[in-house]
């Protein structure tokens, strides 16, 4: 890990030039400020900059300014921080640089942070491993070629932030972007123009009459002909004249032969054909990896999916439960039983099927309809059974989905565009903090002091604070010792 450095830089360990203490929980801890108490920097407060909690001064280990904040435990343990006044949480660890630039140490310790944050210690939550952080090679460079370090980075890497926090714009530009396609897609609005040069279609109502006689004719016996006879009856809630003129709102049991549960048996790690479970749904797509696998045979026979066929999860967080997939027949498949497998008659295009599934409008009748348990939520077959469909004409059906299609592509160049984007500009702050620890940064000054002068004021001054904080603790324990006998 060590670099070649200039010669009047020195190279030592982390742990030599600062002194640290770990953040603990104060005895007293209140919800707004009042004299005696000081802000409280908990994960929430040192990530989002959020102060809701204050704590007694005197039982906690206080932190100012130039203190440098590391988080020590949880998923982002690694990840440091400045510029915070207050009481250190548990969490946290505090880094006090000893004649050195705080900020200069705080970009050396952001340099290592994916490196620190890829060896965690613990099995259980995992936090910073000492051996590793502490042990860090520190190039030390002298204190004025420190100061102008920081000058530069100060002009550099806010405007690599900068360039950052508007590429993590284009996830959600783009987000808004694909649901106001589908939005334009079910309501009519994105082929306006085709309908105006199509007026001969088979309109929506006509479909609605013609797969009703196709299911009554499959009828056999008058049980079922009057079950599907009493579906067709029903009538939906949903105002047609809202649509275009050759649209109508149908429930989604009248043109779908079935829906259907998937497999409740245990998959395997390995098997003949996969197993499509919820996490296998993303983005209206299939997602291939993470799979688990059967090679039960009856199992395999009753739930194989047949090409473009429309998955639905039935069960999942409150945000997720509804969405949906279409199955295009890539490889041999069947699906588990948190997923329904919806059977649709040809009378609805299965790619337009699975785009309304995935529309703003579909999201608001699942939030409605879903029956919430205490971490899960869940849309039966029967409630997305009377799921009413935008139905347009199958031809219209058709084009919807050609150009859906294609300002999809669209966007999905844009997303792979600003990836690649990101990952230079990720690369780029590295480069940077690289090229500043070794010296390439800014020119040396060979009127600095060196480096290695600057150590042995560091190392003394370390000793002397280690030895005064020594001797203030066990001051402290006598004290509390003599307190507990009295008592």
């Amino acid at each position: 890990m060590s670099e070649k450095i200039p010669e009047n830089w020195t190279l030592t360990e982390l742990s030599n030039i600062v002194i640290y203490k770990k953040g603990k929980k104060p005895k007293k801890l209140i919800n707004e400020k009042k004299d005696g108490y000081i802000p409280y920097v908990n994960i929430k407060a040192f990530e989002q900059k959020i102060i809701d909690e204050y704590a007694d001064m005197e039982s906690s280990n206080l932190i100012d300014e130039s203190d440098i904040l590391v988080v020590w435990d949880g998923a982002r343990f690694g990840l440091s921080g400045t510029g915070m006044v207050g009481a250190a949480g548990s969490t946290l660890m505090v880094l006090k640089p000893l004649i050195c630039y705080p900020r200069f140490v705080h970009a050396f310790i952001n340099r290592y942070y994916r490196y620190i944050n890829s060896k965690p210690k613990g099995s259980g939550t995992p936090h910073v491993n000492p051996d590793i952080f502490w042990n860090l090679p520190f190039p030390l460079p002298p204190l004025y070629e420190q100061k102008r370090i920081v000058a530069k980075l100060d002009a550099i890497i806010p405007r690599i932030d900068s360039v950052k926090e508007r590429l993590e714009k284009i996830p959600a530009i783009l987000k808004r972007f694909r649901q106001s396609v589908l939005t334009a897609a079910v309501t009519g609005k994105l082929t306006e123009k085709w309908r105006e040069e199509h007026l001969d279609v088979e309109s929506a109502e006509k479909l609605i009459k013609k797969v009703f006689s196709q299911r009554i004719n499959e009828c056999l016996s008058t049980t079922q002909k009057e079950k599907v006879k009493e579906i067709f009856c029903e009538v939906e809630t949903e105002n047609s004249e809202q649509l275009p003129i050759t649209w109508r709102f149908v429930f989604l049991k009248k043109i779908c032969k079935s829906f259907q549960y998937g497999t409740s048996k245990k998959s395997q790690k390995e098997g003949k054909i996969p197993v499509l479970r919820m996490g296998n749904l993303q983005e209206g797509k299939l997602d291939w990896s993470d799979l688990a696998y059967t090679s039960n045979e009856s199992e395999i026979k009753k739930f194989l999916l047949k090409k473009n066929t429309v998955l639905f999860n039935r069960t999942n967080s409150p945000e997720l439960v509804g969405k949906t997939s279409i199955y295009t027949g890539e490889r041999k498949a069947i699906f588990a039983g948190y997923l329904i497998r919806i059977n649709n008659y040809d009378v609805v295009n299965a790619y337009y099927l699975n785009y309304t599934l995935n529309s703003g409008y579909a999201k608001e009748f699942c939030y409605r309809k879903k029956s919430d348990g205490v971490s899960q939520s869940n849309i039966n077959a029967q409630k997305l059974a009377h799921f009413e469909l935008p139905l347009p004409p199958l031809e219209e059906q058709k084009e919807i989905v050609r150009q859906v299609d294609k300002l999809f592509a669209l966007a999905d160049k844009v997303e792979a565009h600003y990836r690649q984007a990101k990952e230079q500009v990720d690369k780029l702050s590295q480069s940077v903090l690289a090229k500043a620890f070794r010296g390439e940064l800014v020119p040396q000054d060979p009127t600095d002091e060196p480096a290695e002068k600057l150590l042995e004021q560091i190392l003394e001054e370390k000793a002397k604070m280690e030895a005064t904080l020594k001797k203030a603790k066990k001051k402290s324990t006598t004290k509390k010792t003599k307190k507990k006998g009295k008592q």
